[in-house]
């Protein structure tokens, strides 16, 4: 190679290069450019193709270009500037690149010419690079805006987005473009009203049409647009009926689906019928479920049937915090049961389906308080307290029982406890409460006349109730205990003569009313008498000139009548009120048989003072009345008068024995009192006396009181003594 040669491939080989460079630069600023388009237009098939084959072509016509560039500035292109512009004669530079070995031809006059031409090539070297710089430079300024707006569109197009893959991958993609349109759904059924989720997929697609339809409904399209993965998403409903899909994109088409709305799972129906305890005797009453909160009495059953509109496969009545519930019987779409609450709160009723559908809406609910059975309650308000058991010893009760559903069976009972604290047995008696219901007042006695009671024991007692609750859990409720305290002899014995002197005073005033009622009853009959004799004409026969009885006459007898019926009862209380002092004595000790005959006697009299003639005369007033006969009347008011008058004596003569009796017990219970406190005071003298203290002066003062009481009762018979001789002494003159 000639030294001419070497240098113009020298000095265009920087130029050539360069020109090269920016023929490669402008094919890939092309080439990005055209990678852009096909990942803007990823994932289609076919821009992502044609991108590619494009790309392949860029790149082998670029590698001609930039063959054909280099030549441009190659040692030829180069020569020909040198000898433009050294204005040297054509040929003279570019001959000598590659000089042929001509025969005859001289070695040194070749040199010679190399030399020249290469002396030629760098004198002009300076201005050819100028010439050749202008043409490579405005080459590479035209690849690198190229190129610059290559990477550009490049750059904006994603290349990193998830649509770009495609694009990468251009045989996957071609393989996705063969791929079938995938339908999902999230459900297959779901419940009315509910909402489905759809997923379509379509590989190497941008968008695909969604077809739904109901039963017995056209096809309706919705255009669906598809993300960088080919995915859609859509939420359809509220479904109300079933629902049909399919999808398609271009050729492909997917399955069809299915969607299948289920019916709705409710509470169709709901009956509760509270049952109650048969000891009520109340019928059955429906319940109705709510807020609402239920009394019900314990023992109630409440029967439960009903359906769902699905079928079931348990039911079940559930309080929160009870370890289990009332598990209801199943059939199909119905359920029925019991549930029996032992507890208030709240019972829900848990229904399940057969298919696990949850049902609509709330549980039926039942707020119940189970209101239990309390037990009778109980009073005793006569006597009410602790109190000293009557002379007759028999006390009277009055006794309140009261339950909230029913009494079944009442009892008194009664037992004796001792002064020195020993306890007898109970005694038991039962009471007559049938069909009482839910409360009876009861009267009654007590009798404690054979008890063998003792002066100074006590009678204990309370009444039980029993209520109609089945057993054996029948309630019991009991009143509170209450003492009657028996007196001790002295006691018997003051209380003996209280009573002799109460009756006595009885007595006296019962025979004064007699009296008074006996005149009454001959001033009115003897009245009756006139008015007869007065009106009485020939003619008539006797009868009354009215022919009837005056109002007001009428009136006056048939109050003496009533009186003359008060005044016979209270001759029997007076005769049960002695028999009552003869029992009192007995207990205080006052065994004196003269004083026990007396009492008996004036009792007899008693019994005799109401005879049967005294009952028929009022009969026969009381007629007479009836019919309005005033002869009649007055006849009758006669004969009353005279069986008056009998019963007066009696009267009279019973209130002179009993006095006396009266005064003859007195003395026997006064020396009963005084040999007793001379007994204690003999005690005392011999325990308490010699050795001084608060409870020996405290029994000597409870003696000296004694004693007190004893001299008046001595007094108060003394005065009795002369009242009744003074009494006598004026019976006698009369």
């Amino acid at each position: 190679m000639t030294d001419t040669a070497l240098l113009l491939r020298r000095l265009g080989r920087v130029h050539a290069r360069a020109r090269a460079g920016a023929v490669l630069l402008t094919s890939a600023g092309v080439a990005l450019a055209i990678a852009g388009a096909g990942l803007s237009l990823a994932p289609q098939v076919a821009p992502i193709v044609a991108a590619w084959v494009l790309i392949g072509g860029i790149v082998v016509v670029a590698a001609a270009l930039a063959s054909r560039a280099g030549r441009r500035a190659g040692p030829p292109v180069v020569g020909r500037l040198v000898e433009s512009t050294a204005q040297t004669r054509a040929g003279s530079v570019v001959g000598l690149l590659s000089p042929g070995a001509t025969a005859g031809a001289s070695r040194e006059l070749l040199a010679l010419a190399d030399a020249r031409a290469a002396a030629v090539v760098a004198g002009a070297a300076p201005a050819v690079s100028r010439l050749l710089a202008r043409g490579t430079r405005r080459s590479v300024a035209t690849g690198v805006a190229v190129a610059g707006l290559g990477a550009a569109l490049f750059v904006a197009s994603a290349p990193a987005a998830g649509r770009a893959a495609a694009f990468w991958h251009p045989l996957r993609a071609i393989a996705d473009a063969r791929a079938p349109v995938r339908l999902f759904v999230d459900r297959a059924t779901v419940r009315r009203g509910d909402s489905v989720r759809v997923v379509v997929e379509v590989p190497a697609a941008t968008r695909a049409i969604l077809w739904t339809r109901g039963p017995g409904e056209p096809w309706r399209p919705t255009s669906v647009t598809l993300d960088a993965t080919g995915r859609v998403t859509q939420w359809l409903g509220p479904l109300e009926a079933d629902l049909y899909l399919r999808a398609a994109s271009g050729g492909r088409r997917s399955v069809e689906r299915r969607v299948t709305v289920a019916l709705p799972a409710f509470v169709a129906g709901l009956e509760l019928t509270a049952r109650y305890p048969e000891y009520l005797g109340r019928p059955d009453e429906p319940l109705v479920p709510g807020t609402d909160t239920l009394a019900i009495p314990e023992g109630t059953v409440i029967l439960t049937s009903g359906a769902a509109s699905v079928p079931l496969a348990a039911a079940t009545w559930h309080r929160p915090g009870a370890e289990r519930g009332a598990v209801l019987s199943v059939d199909g779409t119905r359920f029925s049961g019991r549930l029996a609450p032992t507890a208030s709160g709240v019972w829900r009723l848990a229904l399940t389906t057969a298919d696990a559908t949850p049902l609509e809406g709330e549980s039926p609910e039942l707020r119940l308080r189970v209101v239990p059975d309390s037990a009778p309650v109980v009073t005793v308000p006569i006597p009410g307290r602790d109190t000293t058991l009557p002379l007759s010893l028999r006390q009277p009760l009055v006794i309140d029982a009261r339950d909230d559903h029913g009494l079944t069976r009442l009892e008194v009972v009664s037992w004796r406890v001792s002064q020195t604290g020993k306890v007898g047995a109970a005694v038991r008696e039962t009471l007559d409460v049938s069909g009482a219901g839910e409360r009876t007042i009861v009267q009654g006695d007590l009798d404690a006349t054979q008890r063998g009671l003792l002066p100074g024991d006590t009678l204990r007692l309370r009444v039980e109730a029993w209520d109609n609750f089945p057993a054996p859990a029948t309630h019991v409720g009991r009143s509170r205990e209450l003492a009657l305290r028996l007196p001790s002899l002295e006691e018997l014995r003051a209380a003996t003569r209280t009573a002799s002197q109460d009756v006595a005073a009885a007595a006296d005033s019962l025979a004064g009313a007699q009296g008074d009622l006996g005149a009454r009853t001959r001033d009115l009959a003897q009245e009756r008498s006139r008015d007869a004799s007065g009106t009485r004409r020939p003619s008539d026969g006797g009868r009354d000139a009215a022919g009837a009885l005056p109002f007001q006459a009428t009136e006056r007898a048939q109050g003496v009548a009533r009186e003359q019926e008060a005044l016979q009862q209270r001759v029997q209380e007076l005769s049960r009120a002695v028999e009552e002092i003869t029992r009192a004595a007995q207990a205080a000790g006052l065994g004196d048989t003269a004083f026990q005959a007396r009492l008996r006697e004036v009792q007899d009299l008693l019994q005799r003072a109401v005879t049967p003639e005294l009952a028929a005369r009022l009969r026969e007033l009381q007629d007479a009345l009836s019919r309005l006969d005033p002869e009649a009347t007055r006849r009758a008011l006669e004969r009353l008068a005279e069986a008056q008058q009998q019963l007066k004596a009696e009267l009279e003569r019973s209130e002179e024995l009993f006095r006396r009796a009266a005064i003859e017990g007195a003395l026997t219970s006064l020396a009963a009192d005084a040999k007793d406190l001379q007994r204690r005071q003999a005690e005392w003298n011999r325990e308490d006396a010699p050795r001084p203290d608060s409870t020996g002066a405290a029994r000597q003062r409870a003696l000296g009181d004694r004693t007190d009481s004893l001299a008046r009762g001595i007094e108060q018979v003394a005065a009795d003594l002369k009242a009744a001789g003074h009494e006598g002494a004026e019976g006698e003159k009369a």
